[in-house]
């Protein structure tokens, strides 16, 4: 595993957004400690058959696009996580760069890969400071269930398309979206952690209620405009108040990359609220394949 040392400052940021942002990375980091070895038991969702059908499906799609290359295509998983992504362009023998800011997480996916017999080039750093320090160029740019975790999506979105080769992909997945009707969206949320919590990881329901409790008497940060009691409220920046995929989609038409595929689906942390919520849709994620336009990607 490689480790990188950059600097916390990142381009074209004010002094306060990178303090910012070094205080949203610290929490992932500190997030992911305490939350790796249960994350593939917990987060259950991301595993359901029908899901792990659709990723096949997407992934795919996207080696549809390097029919032509002569080599393996190259791909930067941005938040590599345990590997749920990772692991099926491993199997289709990609050369795959994987950077997470979390070594146990990290450590998790080198176990299985290898296992299967598989070895991805995988760097321990935040991945803003990454992508601001490789001159590497890939084939394959992509974010899974990460966006959210990031202080400013839009500039990690905008600075991972320098490093996208001419007839390269952007792909993106299970980032939540806004919610239309925040109140109910918020009420159903904490149902459906409540029922996860309930079924997944039983030992944390009265700390979770306690760190509710301590969140409503609370005053909210200035800095952030939330209450913080622990980690996870800056680890998962976005997951309350949902991201614009509008705003990812100007970014990439911007720079050059044409839409292949754009969906919203429903989405829940057990099947009983995925069913349900595929008729209320008040928790929605979205997903994203793009290609940047070019005739032939460049060997």
């Amino acid at each position: 595993m490689t480790r990188t040392c950059v600097s916390d400052v990142s381009s074209g940021y004010t002094r306060s957004q990178s303090v910012a942002e070094a205080k949203v990375i610290a929490a992932n980091v500190d997030f992911y400690r305490q939350f790796a070895d249960k994350y593939d038991s917990y987060e259950t969702y991301l595993f359901d058959p029908a899901l792990q059908q659709s990723l096949e499906e997407d992934v795919d799609k996207i080696g549809s696009r390097f029919a032509l290359l002569d080599r393996a295509p190259s791909c930067l998983e941005c938040g590599g996580g345990t590997g749920n992504l990772t692991l099926k362009m491993c199997k289709r023998g990609w050369a795959v760069t994987v950077v997470d800011v979390s070594e146990k997480m990290l450590g998790l996916l080198q176990q299985k890969a290898q296992a299967r017999g598989y070895s991805p080039k995988l760097i321990l750093s935040p991945i803003e400071q990454f992508l601001d320090a490789t001159h590497e160029d890939y084939d394959l740019v992509a974010f899974s269930s990460v966006l959210h975790h990031l202080y400013s999506y839009a500039s990690v979105v905008e600075r991972s398309l320098k490093r996208l080769r001419p007839g390269g992909v952007f792909y993106s997945n299970y980032d939540p979206l806004a919610p239309k009707s925040p109140f109910f969206a918020h009420l159903f949320d904490s149902f459906d952690t409540t029922l996860a919590k309930t079924l997944y990881d039983p030992a944390d329901i009265l700390p979770g209620i306690g760190r509710r409790f301590r969140k409503l008497f609370s005053r909210g940060d200035p800095e952030f405009r939330r209450a913080i009691v622990s980690a996870g409220d800056l680890a998962e920046f976005h997951a309350r108040t949902g991201m614009d995929d509008q705003q990812i989609l100007q970014i990439l038409d911007k720079n050059g990359l044409s839409i292949v595929h754009h969906q919203s689906f429903a989405t829940g942390r057990t099947r009983f609220t995925r069913l349900v919520n595929e008729h209320l849709r008040l928790l929605e994620s979205f997903k994203i394949i793009a290609r940047r336009n070019s005739h032939e990607i460049r060997a």
